[in-house]
């Protein structure tokens, strides 16, 4: 399952923070980003916080 962080913010634009798989969590340095990032891969329902927002992506493996 791929993780995607965005950050939505009116001063600092909409981007992706971090994109990458499940298991590479420990790479964000962002507490919150991270902690999102770990309850969204763990059920894969969005969850935002502040100007963070966290959603899974499904991978392009079907097995």
């Amino acid at each position: 399952m791929k993780i995607i962080v965005e950050v939505k913010n009116e001063i600092l634009g909409d981007s992706v923070f971090w994109r990458g798989d499940a298991e590479d969590i420990r790479q964000i340095r962002n507490v919150v980003a991270a902690q999102l990032a770990f309850h969204v891969s763990r059920d894969g329902k969005p969850r935002s916080a502040g100007m963070w927002h966290v959603h899974a992506e499904a991978s392009g493996d079907p097995s």
